[in-house]
């Protein structure tokens, strides 16, 4: 009788723990956090153009980046770490291998996330066919164009304030 009593006492006690959330590398808590909208325009034939709410967290190395639409629905959720690039989109889930190639894949074009990360801390760093224009980021607003290779392309990020 001890026995079944001790299992029972054991599922109890086990029911009633609150599991921990296992976090992936891409889903580290960062110190470096932004939100906003942004959007992406591809002077192509025909053009592309994209535009949603975002959330970054992280860095070029490691982050994430959350799509949402006008309504605040998530869209798409873009993860990166060191041996990981992925994109979860419902319960769907596709792996990259770079980040230009699913910032192509979901934009039009390969962003340069390594600049861009440095923009939106201020610092004009170059970056092979960008030019960035960080004279408003003061107001929360930052445009970099890809004028090589063409086609033009166009980011537009509008920076949510506190």
């Amino acid at each position: 009788m001890r026995v079944w009593a001790s299992i029972w006492l054991l599922v109890l006690l086990t029911a009633c723990a609150t599991p921990t959330p296992i976090r992936s590398v891409a889903q580290a808590p960062s110190d470096k956090q932004w939100q906003g909208r942004l959007s992406v325009t591809v002077q192509s034939d025909p053009p592309r153009n994209m535009s949603a709410g975002f959330s970054l967290d992280g860095d070029a190395r490691q982050g994430e980046l959350n799509l949402f639409s006008p309504l605040g629905t998530t869209l798409a959720t873009l993860q990166w770490n060191p041996t990981t690039t992925q994109w979860l989109q419902g319960g769907q889930q596709r792996r990259y291998d770079s980040m230009a190639h699913l910032t192509e894949e979901t934009t039009g074009a390969a962003l340069p996330m390594d600049a861009m990360f440095d923009w939106l801390e201020g610092k004009a760093t170059a970056s092979p066919g960008w030019l960035a224009d960080l004279s408003e980021l003061n107001q929360g607003t930052l445009v970099a164009k890809r004028v090589s290779p063409e086609p033009l392309v166009v980011l537009r990020i509008k920076l949510d304030t506190p």
